[in-house]
């Protein structure tokens, strides 16, 4: 594990300030309203754990659905659109002492009548909508009026705060509030600081180059030129080079602070162009990122009553009661149809059936593994349409070894954590990882490549199994690479037969994850502000309470 402060929330002088901050979070995800993975897990617990410490905090992301706990606010905002102009409505509720805001225009709710069923970005995986540019454009200028206008608590925002950017889909918020600092004289952005928190640097947003982009996104041509790259439109050195406009880039150069979801991936992107996915020049000249490694909520344990009673578990059980993960292990067998048998080793994957998880190097080395060994494989997830057909033969092929679920939602993934032995996790990069901490949470131990976040938060033999090598970085499954996670897997399946060593190592497991807080991971985003000279709002209102304003007295 590579050196992260775990130190216990209460135990650190990090994030002690008594000021407080106006928090602005600016997402496309934001759960549990909207999320495809760990970016819509970040922007609903971190805002709870800012807001819990006592500051004004908001999130803004697009309406896709028709939520039905936020209200119109009746605010309306004339935003250019192109070559024309369209009006933005604004949706709100307050929870958790939170301000959720979200932007309300046809061109994200009329994209699938009903719910969206995550199609956010595009109809189906993989594949953009072609109005992205226009879409998120529109998203980025709505939110900067928001932030200006939009009345809550008895007073907007303003200009006083500091606005977090998540990923490209909101890289044109620091672009677009430069050029209203220069022309917009309503609103004196002076004190407006602004932060880009990269989740996953593979994308960002690269699109065809054209001489109308300027009309389409209503920027000068200075500043599209500050965006201009020679790169590939699809990441990866296969893809033929092009004159392409890239939003992150545009976002990494205008804003005051880069931030990441872990220390150790804050690093791989500043080494080299493969991690650094040929922004690592830019990135460096900036000043690199500030990695803070994500968290995890509280209330995701097995000895939670409420999530235990919510997610239909067949108990509660902790670090001393590990005797009772045996019963969950039958439930999920049962569930999954496999052979109930707690001598066998179950395994689980979750996540998105992609490269970028390792999956099609995974089901190689599982090929190599499975005619041999006695264990059992748990496949759940969505994703590439040719991993998910290998993913569904394998099931066919092995029915009494592995399982595939396609359809788990929601709280259903808390028994395959409360079940399984063991998590698979061969990434071949990994910004921060949430299923080894949710994973560890309940015992389980994950199986990891020593990258990114995983690095940061898995011991070797301790609290899991680390590789011993990355896998290829590039789309190729090498024999080199599906050894590595075979033998992986095969060292796993051999200490499994050690009860009194699986044992250990599952509570240390659950002892480490309960570090893996919101609170945690809080504190260190306010010694970030800190350093940044964001505006202490408590200094500017005179009140002396601690507190910001309406929001925060209630």
């Amino acid at each position: 594990m590579n050196g992260v402060n775990l130190a216990p929330a209460g135990a650190s002088s990090a994030g002690e300030s008594h000021k407080k901050y106006q928090v602005v979070f600016v997402s496309s995800e934001v759960g549990p309203w909207s999320k495809t993975g760990g970016l819509g897990e970040v922007l609903d617990g971190l805002p709870i754990a800012l807001a819990e410490l006592g500051h004004r905090v908001m999130t803004i992301a697009p309406r896709y659905d028709q939520y039905k706990d936020a209200w119109d606010t009746s605010f309306r905002q004339e935003v250019e659109f192109g070559e024309t102009t369209t009006t933005v409505g604004y949706f709100h509720c307050y929870k958790q002492k939170v301000d959720r805001v979200f932007v309300d225009h046809p061109i994200f709710l009329e994209r699938v009548w009903g719910l969206t069923n995550q199609k956010f970005y595009g109809p189906k995986w993989g594949v953009d909508w072609d109005d992205n540019q226009l879409r998120f454009s529109l998203f980025a200028k709505a939110v900067i009026a928001a932030i200006k206008g939009l009345s809550l608590g008895g007073f907007p925002y303003g200009e006083n705060v500091i606005i977090i950017v998540n990923d490209w889909h909101c890289a044109l918020v620091p672009i677009y509030l430069d050029y209203y600092k220069k022309h917009d004289k309503t609103v004196v952005w002076t004190n407006t600081k602004i932060a880009l928190l990269e989740h996953n640097m593979v994308y960002q947003g690269r699109f065809p180059y054209q001489p109308n982009i300027g009309q389409m996104l209503n920027l000068p041509d200075s500043y599209i030129q500050e965006m201009r790259a020679y790169q590939p439109l699809k990441v990866g050195r296969q893809h033929p080079r092009r004159d392409v406009i890239n939003w992150l880039m545009g976002g990494i150069k205008y804003c005051d602070k880069l931030l990441t979801v872990s220390p150790t991936y804050a690093k791989e992107m500043m080494e080299g162009p493969i991690k650094g996915v040929e922004l690592d020049q830019l990135v460096n000249a900036k000043g690199g990122y500030a990695g803070i490694l994500n968290g995890i909520k509280d209330a995701v344990s097995p000895d939670s009553e409420t999530l235990v009673k919510t997610a239909k578990l067949p108990g509660t059980f902790n670090a001393g009661t590990l005797e009772k993960k045996a019963e969950h292990k039958a439930a999920l067998q049962k569930k999954c149809k496999l052979p109930i048998n707690p001598a066998v080793p179950l395994f689980m994957f979750i996540g998105r059936l992609d490269f970028q998880k390792g999956v099609d190097i995974m089901l190689d080395a599982l090929e190599d593994v499975l005619p041999t060994e006695d264990c059992q494989v748990l496949v759940v997830g969505q994703g590439r349409e040719d991993l998910v057909e290998q993913v569904l033969k394998m099931a066919k092929k092995y029915p009494k070894k592995f399982d595939a679920e396609m359809n788990f939602k929601g709280t259903d993934k808390y028994l395959v954590y409360s079940g399984s032995d063991f998590a698979l996790m061969p990434s071949r990069y990994e910004p921060c990882g949430l299923v080894q901490m949710e994973g560890m949470r309940f015992g389980v131990l994950p199986l990891v490549t020593p990258t990114g976040g995983l690095k940061d938060t898995v011991e070797d033999a301790v609290t899991g199994f680390v590789m011993e090598d990355e896998v290829e970085q590039e789309t190729v499954v090498t024999p080199e690479s599906c050894k590595i996670v075979a033998d992986s897997i095969r060292r796993a399946i051999q200490s499994y037969k050690n009860t009194s060593q699986i044992d250990s190592m599952r509570k240390n497991a659950m002892a480490l994850a309960k570090k893996f807080s919101w609170k945690r991971a809080a504190k260190e985003y306010i010694s970030t502000f800190e350093s940044m000279g964001v505006v202490d709002v408590m200094s500017t209102t005179g009140k002396g309470d601690g507190s910001v304003g309406p929001d925060l007295i209630n």
